[in-house]
């Protein structure tokens, strides 16, 4: 349990997913994940938490922003990438998504790590040793096109943008490199007084991210070498750290659903 020590598991919530999720992950994450330490929610300021932490005597620490709005310009483009089947335009359906943002606000840096899961991952055994991985002035997360690497970073964006033209001369936009968003493992001191605002105006100048947080941290990123260093896939032999779904024959830490259905 050394390793709980001086830091913190974070999930981000709204209300939707704080009634559907939260005390299934918080169970599982001390029964199933072994874990004892502080757990960070961060929220909007009108999530009534009270009606779900009541239940808890827990380390829980609340975190309440404000939501991230964006100029009325930028709001419209976003709101223009077009939806198709299976990948429904993100801004409108998951825009709470944007609340990552909020991951690197200096507040976390009162804990020297942030284990970062989205509050719906899936946990089935204990998390101490994907917390052993952590690392100094860096931030650990699973590839996004692990395991065959044959996705590159321009799938993250809206390519019929007025500008995309201008972003892939910015970004290199083929590198294979970039991450998931749902699993982030990361040492606070990468955050730094303006960072927050840093990645806003990279929202603000290229509004055409399909991933919303996803694509624009990655871009983020992308400009800090030696900051992303990908999560290591296993354990030993017999034990993955984390897989988009249950695979046969495999162990697994944590996943992000229990069968394979979408990425």
């Amino acid at each position: 349990m050394k390793d709980q020590k001086n830091l913190a598991v974070c999930v981000v919530v709204d209300a939707k997913f704080l009634f559907k999720y939260f005390k299934n992950f918080i169970n599982s994450l001390e029964l199933k994940g072994k874990y004892k330490g502080d757990i960070v929610v961060i929220t909007s300021w009108f999530t009534p938490t009270f009606l779900v932490f009541k239940t808890f005597n827990k380390n829980i620490k609340i975190y309440r922003f404000r939501r991230i709005k964006f100029t009325k310009k930028t709001e419209n483009y976003l709101k223009s990438i077009p939806s198709l089947p299976g990948a429904p335009n993100r801004h409108i359906t998951k825009n709470f998504q944007w609340h990552k943002l909020h991951l690197f606000n200096e507040k976390l840096k009162k804990w020297k790590y942030i284990f970062y899961l989205d509050v719906n991952m899936i946990i089935h055994s204990d998390i101490n040793p994907i917390l052993q991985k952590k690392m100094k002035d860096s931030l650990l997360a699973r590839a996004d096109a692990f395991p065959n690497y044959d996705r590159t970073l321009n799938t993250q964006f809206y390519e019929d943008s007025q500008f995309f033209n201008q972003l892939k001369t910015e970004y290199d936009l083929s590198s294979k490199r970039y991450f998931q968003t749902g699993l982030m493992l990361f040492d606070t001191n990468i955050i730094k007084p303006e960072m927050f605002n840093d990645l806003i105006q990279i929202v603000e100048k290229y509004p055409c991210s399909k991933t919303n947080e996803q694509g624009i941290l990655n871009l983020y990123f992308l400009k800090k070498p030696g900051l992303y260093v990908e999560l290591p896939s296993h354990i030993d032999e017999n034990l993955l750290t984390y897989y988009y779904w249950r695979l046969e024959d495999k162990l697994i830490i944590i996943t992000k659903q229990n069968v394979e259905q979408y990425k």
